[in-house]
Order: structure tokens, then sequence, then C-alpha cells
């Protein structure tokens, strides 16, 4: 079992030392006794970077949970098993997830106090992301609103708490809707939230920044129907 070095509140960390547990040179992974790389999940892509030893160095290109496996993919030269390596993640792709991420939760969390609309889905990338609500028809006007809500929260500077809590604790204290904890398994608790300030709490595995005013400002610059009430709201951050 490969530790999560960035779990549940290490998101800062760029460099990190293990030793491989196991190499599958045929498939393009090995795995780790421990990582500070994040493995794909929750909207949010994996991320990337290197690891070196003994004058070698190979790509991180991928990371993946797999068979109950954290898989890190990667380009180059292969360590053997047992190998001391050194890893660094692209720090600045991991910092842009962070600060989308947080983002994410502001928006569902505004939308939610809103419009009583529930997040469906999103996904997270560096430069442009989304978030799919139900059940709801967002106007325009509602869209400048949820924009000027969420930047005026931003200004707040509220900070951002991740940490373990027991599951019977979050169902008693998260708002309703804010996420269906149906589809997380019963045998998962305690389980990892995300806080931000003193209302918004959310089951969530993702890496975060530690304050909403490292978000910068939301831009929302898109909204597509999905379906039958169903609002997709594409997003971009300014510095």
């Amino acid at each position: 079992m490969t530790e999560l070095l960035y779990y549940p509140d290490n998101e800062y960390q760029k460099e990190f030392e293990s030793e491989v547990s196991k190499v599958k040179e045929m498939d393009n992974y090995i795995c780790l006794k421990e990582t500070l790389f994040y493995k794909e999940g929750g909207g949010q892509p994996a991320d990337q970077g290197k690891i070196s030893w003994d004058g070698s160095e190979a790509e991180v290109v991928d990371v993946q949970k797999e068979h109950g496996e954290v898989r890190h993919y990667i380009e180059g030269d292969f360590p053997e098993p047992g190998q001391e390596v050194h890893g660094e993640i692209d720090w600045e792709r991991r910092y842009k997830h962070m600060r989308m991420h947080t983002a994410q939760h502001i928006l569902s969390w505004v939308a939610l106090q809103e419009y009583d609309a529930t997040t469906a889905g999103n996904q997270i990338h560096e430069d442009q992301s989304r978030i799919d609500f139900k059940p709801v028809d967002f106007s325009e006007e509602d869209v400048e609103k949820i924009e000027k809500e969420a930047n005026a929260l931003i200004q707040k500077g509220l900070e951002v708490r991740k940490k373990e809590m027991a599951r019977e604790l979050v169902e008693e204290q998260m708002t309703e809707g804010r996420t269906n904890l149906d589809l997380i398994p019963e045998s998962v608790d305690p389980l990892r939230v995300v806080v931000i300030g003193e209302d918004d709490i959310c089951p969530c595995g993702g890496t975060h920044v530690d304050n909403i005013n490292e978000i910068g400002r939301i831009n929302i610059v898109n909204r597509v129907s999905k379906g039958e009430n169903v609002e997709r709201l594409e997003f971009e951050l300014e510095e």
C-alpha cells in the first residue's frame, strides 16, 4: 500500500524520497512505498513530474490507482525494485490544479446556497474547468450573480482546512445537497473533508490551497445546457 504523502493536508511539499516497491516495465509503470504524486480522481488530473536515482531519471506522465495500487506511469529509465529514488512534482501544474479545485468548491457552494443547485460532476484542468449543476435552468443574470458572489467570498480570505472526519459527523454537519455521500462506499470512514471557513464542509480527496485568496478571480466564460435541468458552467482563473 502506497503512503500518500500529500494526504490529508500536505499539498505544498514539492520533493520527496521513496523506495520502489514494484516495477512493471512492459506496462510502463512503477509503484513506490510513498508518494507526493496525486493520483487522478474526483475530476482532478494526476500530477506529473520526475523521479531520479544514481544518475538516471524518468518522467512521471500519469498516476492512476488500479487494482489497489498507485501506479506511476513513466517514460525514460526504469529503476529496479528496492531502489531509493528522489521525486519532484511539476509544481506549476499542481498549484494550478489546487487553485482550480478550490474554485470549483467555491462555485458549487454559492450555487447551492443561491439556487439549491447540486453539483452533478466536475472536471478540473490547468487553464479552464467545468461544473455540471442540477436541477437548474440558469439565466445569464444567474450566472453573473454566481460569479459575483463567488469572487466576493474569495475576497474574505477564508482559511481552507483539509482533515479527516468521522463519517457520522460529516453526515450531521454537511449541508444537504453539497455532495452525494451514497457514492462513497460505507467502508470509507473516516472521510477526508475540505472545510472552507466555518460553513462549507465537503468530502474530497483532491489538492487545495490553504486560503481562498490564493484562487485569484473566477471568470465564468461559458454556460451550456447538458439536458433537462442540467447546466454546465465553464470557468477560468485570473492571477
